[in-house]
């Protein structure tokens, strides 16, 4: 039982994970989200998508298996996305642009409380929560493929007509 299971709250993303979705996020929400949440053009779009890059940017700067320059401690990554999705959350209220009309504001929340709730399931200590013999799984990668796929027999024969 790893150290975050015996808490009771199960941390299934590792750092490779949460680094997979940093890169995907951020990219997502620079160039699609905006027009699939129907707010291209605004002032909540751009706002997204400089969150969605400053997001990215820092992703490349974190010390975690898909990092670049590997300078910014994984803890500490963790910090920012937290600071980062409140920010953005509040980033409508702030600026008066909820008064608008819900579209707005609502994806500001919404990014937030994803966010939020990725942090709630990444393991801090990068390794995850895992459930599984990782082990087992990797002697079995080792193994010769040709191995389990073909034993000489065929797997279809020949039916009568």
């Amino acid at each position: 039982m790893t150290e975050n299971s015996s808490r009771g709250f199960p941390r299934p993303i590792d750092s490779t994970l949460h680094g997979v979705t940093d890169y995907t996020v951020g990219t997502t929400l620079m160039t699609v989200f905006p027009r699939l949440v129907g707010i291209e053009g605004t002032l909540a779009a751009k706002q997204i998508r400089v969150a969605g890059a400053i997001h990215a940017g820092y992703s490349t700067l974190t010390s975690y298996p898909l990092g670049v320059a590997k300078v910014i401690p994984y803890k500490a990554h963790l910090a920012l996305d937290a600071i980062g999705a409140l920010a953005l959350a509040a980033t409508p209220f702030v600026t008066g642009q909820y008064r608008k009309d819900t579209d707005q504001w609502v994806p500001h929340v919404a990014l937030c409380l994803f966010e939020l709730t990725s942090l709630m399931f990444s393991d801090p200590s990068g390794r995850g929560d895992y459930k599984a013999d990782v082990p087992a799984v990797q002697r079995s990668n080792m193994e010769d493929p040709h191995r389990k796929i073909y034993d000489g027999t065929p797997a279809v024969t020949p039916g009568t007509a």
